[in-house]
C-alpha cells in the first residue's frame, strides 16, 4: 500500500505543478464565462424588457440545457491546446471576444426583431446604411456584463504570466479528448434519430424545433448558430415538392376556399389606378388618439371616416422585416423562415399583385426611397413583377430626415413619375421618415408634447408618424391637383409596428403614460382604403394579416378569385366569414369559428409558403 502511495504521490508532485494548475484555470474561466454569458443571455429574453435581466429567469431556461452550453464552448476552446506559450493566450482572448460578440449580436437583434439572426443576415449588410442610430439603440447600459470575464481573464494572467513561458509542446492528446468528447455528447441524439431511426430518444425534442429562439435556449447562441449554418447549407440546395408536400398545399387551398357569392364591395374600384403607400413603422394603436388635444394622425382619422378601414390586421413579418412587407403585400405568401426572401429567392416566379394587374392592362412601377441595395429591393420587387423600379438614385434628396429623403420631398417627386404612367397603373411608394429612433428635427415637431415624453422614443414615435400623416394628406392634395385622385384607389398600411416592436421598454418606463401607451399584446398595423367615390366609410372588425392586403386590393378592383385563389395565402377581408391571422411563430389570433382541422392545416401554411417560394411553386 505504502509503494501506491509513494507512486500516486510522486505522479502529482511531477505532473500536478503550480504551472499546471495555473494553466487549467486558464482554460476553465472562458470556459465558465462564457456559458454564464448564455445564462445571462437567456436572462435578457426571459425578461418582459429585454434591455434589463433576470438571473434567475435566466438559469431557470437554461439549466437543463447546461451540458450543452458546456459542449458547445468546450468544442471552441480545446484548440487553445494546440497553441504554445503566448500563442494558447491569445486564442484564448480572440475566440472569447469572437463568442462573446456573436452572443451580444444574437441579444441586440432580438431586442429588434423578437427572435435571434440567421446566418444568412451577413450577407445584408448592404441593410447597415443610414441604421446607425436604430443599431446603438438595440444596446442596454446592462451589456456590460457579456465584458467583465476580460477584465478577470487579464488581471489573472498578468499575476500568472509566468506559468506560460514554459508550455514548449502542444497539448495534442488533451486536445482530441476535449475536442470529441463534446461532439460524440452532441451527436448522440441526432445519431439516434437519423441513423437509428430512434425518434423516442432522450431530448429528440431539442433537435426538431424550428423556432430560432427556441434552439438559441437549447444549445445557447453558439449551438444555434452552429445549427442554423448547417440548415442554411440544406436549405440552399434547389428544393423539390414531394408528394406529401403537394398534398398539403391542395388541401390547404382547397380549406381557405368559402366561396361566398360576390357582395357589394366587388369592383366598386374597378379600372382605377392603384397607389399602394406602405409607412414606416406605423401602428394601429395612434388612429384617433390625441395627446394635449391634437390628433396625432388627423389625415388618417378624416380619411378613414370615408375608406374601408381595418384596425386588426396583424404584422407578420419575419427576418425581413419591411422587404416581408412588400413581399406579403404584393404575392400573398408568407415570408421565408430564415432570411429575407428578397435576398435568398430574387428571382423566384410570383402569381403576384402586379402581374395580375398587368394581365388587366395595368402599368407597374414601384418608387422607392432607399438604395436599390437595401433589402435587395431592386432584384426583389422586379422579380415580384414590376415593370418599373426606382429607387433613390431617381429622387433629389435636397432634404434627409433620418434615413434618406424627407417624406414630404419623396411624396412631391413622386407625383411627376406617377403622371408619365400609363394609366390605369399599380404604384407601390413607401415612407421612411418614421423610422426608428424616431428622432424627428425640432423644426418638425408639432404636437409640444412634455420634456419626459418628447425626449423619450414614444415622444419621438408621436411626433414622426405626425410629420407622415401630415406628409400623406399633402399626397393627396397633389393628386388632386394633378386631376388623378377621382380615378384613383389609395392603400395606406403600416409595414410593421414601431415603437411596441423596438421601445417598449422605454414606453413602460415613463412615469407619467396613458393606458393606451402600452403595448397590448396585438401587433397590428392599420389598412385604410382610400376611394373618393366612397361615400360613408366603414370599420371593418375582422382580423386578418399583411397576406390579405392583395385578395382584399383585387376583389376592389373587380378580379376575378380564380385568377389568384390558388396561390393566394391570404383570403378576401371584405368577404369572408372567417376571423383569423397567423402570427410569424405560429401563433393564430382570433379564429374562434374555426374547426380544429383548420387550426392545423393553417398553423402548416408557414411552411407550406416557404417549401413554394424555395420550389418556385408558381413556375411550375
Amino acid at each position: 500500500m505504502d509503494y501506491f502511495k509513494d507512486k500516486i504521490n510522486y505522479f502529482f508532485r511531477e505532473n500536478i505543478t503550480k504551472d499546471t494548475v495555473n494553466r487549467f484555470i486558464l482554460f476553465l474561466i472562458p470556459l465558465v464565462s462564457i456559458v454564464l454569458k448564455g445564462i445571462i443571455f437567456q436572462g435578457f429574453l426571459t425578461n418582459e424588457n429585454p434591455y434589463s435581466f433576470n438571473f434567475n429567469s435566466g438559469y431557470t431556461s437554461a439549466q437543463s440545457f447546461i451540458n450543452y452550453y458546456i459542449a458547445f464552448v468546450l468544442i471552441f476552446l480545446s484548440f487553445s491546446l494546440l497553441f504554445k506559450g503566448k500563442g494558447r493566450i491569445i486564442y484564448i482572448f480572440i475566440i472569447d471576444i469572437l463568442l462573446t460578440t456573436l452572443i451580444m449580436l444574437d441579444l441586440c437583434y432580438f431586442r429588434g426583431f423578437l427572435t435571434v439572426p440567421s446566418i444568412l443576415i451577413a450577407t445584408q449588410t448592404a441593410n447597415l446604411d443610414n441604421l446607425s442610430g436604430a443599431i446603438y439603440s438595440m444596446f442596454s447600459s446592462m451589456d456590460f456584463l457579456f465584458i467583465l470575464d476580460f477584465i478577470v481573464l487579464g488581471i489573472y494572467i498578468y499575476f500568472t504570466r509566468n506559468s506560460y513561458k514554459n508550455i514548449k509542446r502542444r497539448s495534442f492528446k488533451t486536445f482530441l479528448f476535449t475536442f470529441i468528447i463534446p461532439i460524440l455528447f452532441i451527436g448522440y441524439v441526432p445519431f439516434n434519430i437519423h441513423i437509428l431511426n430512434n425518434t423516442k430518444v432522450k431530448d429528440a425534442y431539442l433537435f426538431d424545433n424550428y423556432d430560432p429562439t427556441n434552439t438559441a435556449r437549447y444549445f445557447s447562441p453558439i449551438g444555434y448558430h452552429i445549427f442554423d449554418l448547417y440548415t442554411v447549407y440544406r436549405d440552399s440546395k434547389p428544393y423539390k415538392l414531394t408528394k406529401e408536400d403537394k398534398s398539403n398545399i391542395e388541401e390547404f387551398f382547397e380549406i381557405k376556399k368559402e366561396n361566398l357569392p360576390d357582395n357589394n364591395y366587388f369592383g366598386t374600384s374597378k379600372n382605377k389606378n392603384l397607389i399602394y403607400i406602405q409607412v414606416e413603422s406605423l401602428e394601429d394603436f395612434v388612429i384617433g388618439r390625441t395627446i394635449n388635444g391634437q390628433e396625432i394622425t388627423p389625415v388618417l382619422n378624416k380619411l378613414t371616416s370615408n375608406s374601408f378601414y381595418f384596425p386588426n390586421v396583424f404584422e407578420q413579418v419575419n427576418e425581413g422585416t419591411s422587404s416581408d412587407s412588400d413581399l406579403m403585400v404584393n404575392t400573398s405568401l408568407f415570408p421565408l423562415r430564415r432570411g429575407s426572401t428578397f435576398f435568398r429567392y430574387p428571382n423566384t416566379n410570383y402569381n403576384s399583385l402586379p402581374n395580375i394587374l398587368e394581365e388587366e392592362n395595368y402599368s407597374t412601377i414601384a418608387i422607392h426611397p432607399d438604395k436599390g441595395s437595401f433589402w435587395n429591393y431592386a432584384s426583389g420587387l422586379t422579380g415580384i413583377g414590376f415593370d418599373k423600379f426606382n429607387d433613390s438614385h431617381a429622387l433629389n434628396i435636397d432634404e434627409a430626415i433620418g434615413m434618406g429623403i424627407s417624406d414630404k420631398r419623396y411624396f412631391e417627386q413622386v407625383v411627376p413619375m406617377l403622371k408619365q404612367q400609363s394609366q390605369p397603373f399599380y404604384a407601390l411608394t413607401v415612407t421612411l421618415t418614421s423610422h426608428g429612433p424616431f428622432d424627428l428635427p425640432k423644426e418638425y415637431r408639432e404636437l409640444n408634447l412634455n420634456t419626459e415624453l418628447d425626449k423619450s422614443e414614444l415622444g419621438g414615435y408621436f411626433e414622426s408618424i405626425h410629420y407622415t400623416d401630415k406628409q400623406i394628406g399633402h399626397f393627396i392634395d397633389l393628386l388632386d391637383k394633378e386631376g388623378m385622385l377621382d380615378n384613383t384607389v389609395i392603400a395606406i398600411m403600416g409595414d410593421h409596428t414601431g415603437v411596441h416592436k423596438y421601445y417598449n421598454n422605454s414606453v413602460e418606463q415613463l412615469s407619467n403614460k396613458e393606458d393606451w401607451f402600452l403595448n397590448t399584446g396585438n401587433p397590428t398595423v392599420p389598412l385604410v382604403i382610400y376611394d373618393s367615390s366612397i361615400k360613408e366609410g366603414k370599420t371593418f372588425d375582422v382580423y386578418g394579416g399583411q397576406i390579405d392586403v392583395m385578395p382584399t386590393l383585387l376583389y376592389m378592383l373587380g378580379v376575378d378569385k380564380s385568377k389568384y385563389e390558388d396561390t393566394a395565402f391570404g383570403r378576401n377581408l371584405l368577404n369572408t366569414q372567417k376571423s383569423f391571422a397567423v402570427l410569424t411563430n405560429g401563433t393564430i389570433k382570433g379564429g374562434e369559428n374555426l374547426t380544429d382541422k383548420e387550426k392545423e392545416i393553417y398553423k402548416k401554411s408557414l411552411d407550406l409558403s416557404d417549401k413554394m417560394i424555395r420550389a418556385n411553386y408558381a413556375h411550375n
